[in-house]
């Protein structure tokens, strides 16, 4: 399909009368003269002075037609193009159910926006962009062999885990799961909406504006996480299809059924549903996606969820009537297998007044010791602030804008108030988890958010409180720091309480001084020194085991020993931490065309 430029054109019908009003407009009396030598004069003046009235008042009424209309004609023009575009999206999906669509010029909007992106990862490209090329020290530069990597992980989500569905949908599932979690699935997609990464033409722009096809993937994949977020809201991950057949324990203990693989309520999943939304629109301002009803009910759900899980002690639940899911029916409030949740499934005891938003899983899936988690209430308030934009800008919503910003204030304060704590060693620092009853939990964990990665989610933190926390991660004081050295090569990083050993082996149980990918990347992703980011994106590249691509987890002193070879989340952080360094990454092989054609014949 042609990617030119589309102009808004009036229907048939307005062409015809605004010919018919032309023609009007342009007809003059004529007073024939030929025969006017003998017409008398009185007559031929009031004839002239009665047209002459007309005119004029023809003239002053055209005037103020034209003055009434003028101010409003952008917004209807707006409105009729926004409408067009839907009605001619619907008609094609109609024909072509699997088939891209292109809505115009790919651009990023100008408009400066109260809410801006983050300002992590830091931009190292030497490209357009910098004004003065940083010169790195020494003149170390990316390996080849990071380069090639780099385009590799770029596209493994849509070489190996992405479907692309009729229905306008698409399905991301996590790799060596073939489940879709909502937090993962958004997360592999990222590095397509990343800003003025990818040349096309003369622009620099997103890699999901180059390419119709890639617009089409991630518009439905908001679609699909949408709907997903809709059957309910506290599942964290969906299976595709709704056959499977679940056993009593798993159905009445850990809520599953249907399209629910997992029910474990963990607070950051719908952050990543809107900050994908928010980035696609950063690219698409006026696309279509954003007037389909369920991709806003999605994000009024989450606003709802977020509100009632603030009083999680109170035994509050979401209320309404988008709230119609099959664990909605009885209004319960959330409960999980007492086995993971203390007291019958309910969790530990939090203070409702603490502002804080509860959540029963991290985003490692492992269940909360104190149901507040910080960098995850950190992740909702930079969220809410997405919301509040689209409520302005797309959806004309005060009430839901208003909503918004009262739940960010009260969490960010909430944070304050409760999520910094006294370390006897590194000072202030932001905790893990709190109960905001006092008890709090330092620690952190590889899994994203976390608080190694709170310049990245874009959250406005306190300098000195996040230097002491970050000293404090990377350190003995974090249970989950750990370190080792194989080959020569010393290597440190974060690793996490979730990891079981399926490495090549097979082997199970706990892999001995753990480090997993993610947490040494996102050491990169926050770093403001290109030479630290490019020494990690080289030893990423040593503890993968030859395989050059992401782990889960590894041993520090043997990374021959790992879990998950197919795992497309790190892998898409690692895509991301290159991008920041080279103009050589991304880059669409010889093989891209074959990719996207492939994924685009493929019948479900």
């Amino acid at each position: 399909m042609s990617k030119s430029k589309r102009s808004f054109q009036f229907p048939a019908y307005h062409h015809r009368r605004r010919k018919r009003w032309a023609h009007r407009k342009e007809g003059r009396l004529v007073v024939p003269c030929l025969f006017g030598v003998v017409v008398i004069i009185g007559l031929v003046l009031t004839i002239v002075g009665q047209l002459l009235g007309v005119i004029l008042l023809s003239s002053t009424f055209e005037d103020e037609r034209t003055a009434s209309s003028s101010s409003s004609s952008d917004d209807r023009a707006a409105a009729a193009q926004s409408f067009l575009q839907l009605r001619r999206r619907q008609n094609h999906d109609r024909k072509h159910p699997l088939a891209p669509i292109s809505y115009g010029r790919r651009q990023l909007s100008s408009k400066r926006t109260p809410f801006q992106l983050p300002a992590y990862p830091m931009n190292h490209r030497r490209n357009h962009q910098n004004e003065s090329p940083e010169v790195l020290q020494g003149g170390v530069g990316l390996s080849n062999k990071a380069i090639t990597a780099c385009n590799h992980a770029l596209w493994r989500t849509l070489e190996t885990t992405t479907l692309v569905l009729p229905n306008n949908e698409t399905f991301v599932f996590t790799g060596d799961i073939y489940d879709l979690w909502l937090r993962d699935s958004a997360a592999q997609i990222h590095p397509l909406l990343l800003p003025r990464v990818y040349k096309n033409g003369n622009d620099y722009g997103s890699l999901v504006q180059s390419d119709p096809r890639l617009e089409r993937i991630v518009s439905g994949l908001i679609l699909k996480t949408a709907r997903y977020i809709r059957y309910d809201p506290y599942a964290n991950a969906f299976r595709q299809k709704d056959d499977h057949e679940f056993n009593t324990f798993e159905r009445d203990v850990l809520g599953r059924f249907g399209f629910i693989s997992t029910w474990n309520y963990e607070l950051d999943s719908g952050c990543y549903f809107i900050r994908m939304v928010y980035y696609f629109y950063c690219s698409f301002p006026s696309h279509p996606i954003f007037l389909e009803k369920e991709v806003k009910e999605a994000v009024m759900i989450m606003v709802d969820v977020w509100i009632a899980e603030q009083r999680h002690e109170d035994d509050q639940f979401p209320e309404g009537h988008l709230f119609d899911c099959y664990h909605c029916a009885n209004d319960m409030p959330y409960r999980y297998n007492p086995e993971e949740l203390t007291r019958d499934g309910k969790g530990s005891p939090t203070n409702s007044s603490s502002g804080l938003t509860w959540s029963g899983f991290r985003p490692s899936d492992d269940p909360c010791t104190y149901g507040y988690l910080i960098p995850a209430n950190m992740f909702v308030v930079v969220v809410l602030g997405y919301v509040m934009e689209l409520c302005e800008t797309i959806w004309n919503d005060s009430d839901l804008k208003e909503k918004a910003n009262k739940l960010r204030e009260e969490i960010h304060y909430g944070i304050q108030q409760h999520g910094i704590v006294e370390h006897p060693t590194h000072g202030r620092i932001y905790a893990y988890e709190v109960d905001g009853l006092g008890n709090s939990l330092l620690m952190d964990d590889a899994n994203v958010p976390n608080l190694l990665s709170i310049p990245y989610i874009g959250y406005e933190y306190d300098e000195e409180v996040y230097s002491n926390t970050k000293k404090f991660i990377l350190s003995a004081d974090n249970p989950t720091f750990h370190h080792g050295e194989f080959n020569r090569i010393k290597i440190e990083g974060l690793g996490s309480t979730h990891t079981t050993w399926t490495g090549h082996k097979n082997r199970g149980g706990k892999i001995p001084d753990e480090i997993w990918h993610m947490g040494m990347l996102m050491q990169g992703l926050v770093s403001s020194d290109a030479n630290e980011k490019i020494d990690i994106v080289e030893k990423v590249l040593e503890s993968s085991d030859g395989k050059n691509q992401m782990h889960e987890s590894f041993n520090a002193n043997n990374p021959s020993e790992y879990s998950r070879e197919w795992f497309c989340w790190a892998d898409s952080l690692f895509a991301e931490l290159v991008i920041s360094l080279s103009d050589e990454c991304p880059e669409k092989s010889f093989t891209y065309e074959y990719m996207m054609s492939n994924l685009f014949s493929k019948k479900y």
